[in-house]
């Protein structure tokens, strides 16, 4: 090949990778905890460019300041309170800011070694590490009863004001099994009863799990053990 070519070859790679560098270093920063994922957090392939992930995609459509390459993130509540992977935990959750409340130049929020993916449905953290110490004033989450159970267990929980609650079942390693509820509940004390069953009906083994109920973006998990 001549050199000439070679010259042209390398300065095609370099000018088609500038519109990817950029993207990098001003998108990522303007997302919670983003330098932990980088590129990955908005495209199916970990160097950007390229198809987007559901979060990208989400991003993309309602979160952007202007349409196009031009436009900055809109970090905020709605943003963080969307499951947009469908992997049962919000934005915010996985990016350790689940109230959307961090703002761009910030020290980044939680801890970061728990941030997770939430383009990737396979990339969730593990229920018991979620949390928010900001907890709504209007939700209390009770402890279930009994516990130990078999082969039944109660989870109730208290608002004294109406929200959408999202009632999840893990088992021990984190792996979804059932979910009891996603809906509105008026104010008031509530509770579900779980029969030890996951989501196709069929009964789980002895062991311990975890019910997280989710309220207006905030998480709260609780263990319990199933004895047979």
């Amino acid at each position: 090949m001549k050199r000439s070519s070679i010259l042209f070859t390398i300065t095609a790679i370099m000018l088609f990778s500038i519109p990817f560098l950029v993207g990098r270093s001003f998108r990522v920063a303007q997302l919670p905890n983003g330098n932990q994922i980088d590129c990955a957090m908005c495209h199916v392939s970990q160097f950007g460019g390229g198809p987007k992930n559901a979060f990208g995609q989400e991003v993309e459509a309602n979160f952007l300041t202007a349409p196009g390459s031009a436009g900055q993130v809109v970090w905020n509540a709605q943003l963080a309170a969307l499951d947009s992977d469908g992997d049962g935990f919000t934005n915010g959750e996985e990016l350790q800011d689940p109230d959307g409340t961090w703002t761009a130049g910030s020290p980044a929020p939680g801890d970061p070694t728990l941030v997770t993916n939430p383009g990737d449905p396979d990339d969730k953290p593990n229920p018991t590490s979620v949390h928010n110490l900001h907890s709504p004033l209007y939700f209390e989450l009770h402890n279930n009863y009994p516990n130990p159970f078999n082969p039944s267990t109660n989870i109730s929980f208290s608002l004294t004001e109406g929200a959408n609650v999202r009632v999840d079942i893990y088992n021990s390693i984190g792996a979804l099994v059932s979910s009891l509820a996603n809906e509105y509940y008026n104010p008031g004390n509530h509770s579900l009863k779980w029969n030890a069953t996951d989501n196709s009906g069929r009964k789980l083994e002895s062991g311990v799990y975890y019910y997280r109920v989710s309220v207006d973006g905030y998480a709260e998990t609780k263990q319990m053990v199933l004895l047979k």
